[in-house]
């Protein structure tokens, strides 16, 4: 289902130029990368002791695709707000956005009690939410003639998200946690509901979607300053 979906999204502006080939060979390099990428580097999200932290939780270092440990030592996940941004409160008891809203099932993993890795119900190779939520981008891409459409990405991004078993990743960031609480508990439209909390949302939070919509949007509109502007818009 990926490999359609991805080369589908990258052959829409369809040209026999040189050109043309070696772009859609780099964006689609790119977006296997992604994916090969959030793969290989889900076990050590948010390892910050290095080669030694890897070798020590994993028995050496890791050089393929390996299933996330169940638990991390300092993990944030316990000390996160499973109802909006940042820090917060577990709110037992309650119904939140993590586990009832998004992330079905999977509000256990952030008990303050425990201390789970963000990624430990994957398995080998399994894509993390954010790689998930990359190949809804693509699919609304493709499905818009190759074009970066707002409207098509948020629709598919609320239904994909709200729907239980979408995916499997125990972990949703901040920009999530507030797109939803605003959704769920302030009853905005979709459209109102991205948020910020200064912190989270304009660091790693910001990366990975609006990288995907650039490259894809200055690949449409093609070499030079036009693929550039178009890529800045997105």
């Amino acid at each position: 289902m990926l490999k359609p979906l991805l080369a589908g999204a990258a052959v829409v502006r369809a040209s026999s130029s040189g050109a043309c080939a070696m772009a859609a060979d780099r964006l689609r390099g790119a977006l296997w990368g992604l994916f090969a990428g959030d793969a290989l580097a889900s076990p050590t999200h948010w390892y910050y002791g290095g080669s030694y932290q890897i070798e020590a939780d994993y028995g050496g270092p890791l050089t393929g695709y390996a299933k996330p440990r169940p638990t991390l030592d300092g993990s944030i996940m316990p000390r996160s707000n499973t109802d909006g941004a940042g820090r917060g409160s577990y709110n037992r008891g309650k119904k939140t956005v993590i586990g009832d809203v998004i992330n079905h099932g999977k509000k256990q993993y952030w008990d303050p009690s425990r201390s789970y890795h963000y990624h430990g119900t994957l398995s080998a190779g399994e894509e993390t939410l954010e790689a998930s939520l990359a190949r809804v981008l693509m699919r609304t891409v493709s499905e818009s003639g190759g074009l970066v459409n707002a409207e098509a990405f948020r629709g598919a991004y609320v239904n994909f998200m709200t729907k239980p078993g979408s995916h499997n990743d125990s972990y949703a960031s901040t920009a999530h946690r507030m797109f939803f609480a605003n959704w769920f508990h302030k009853k905005k439209e979709p459209v109102a509901c991205p948020d910020n909390d200064r912190h989270n949302v304009d660091t790693i939070d910001g990366l990975v979607l609006p990288g995907v919509a650039a490259a894809v949007a200055a690949y449409k509109n093609g070499p030079g300053a036009a693929g550039r502007e178009a890529a800045r818009a997105a």
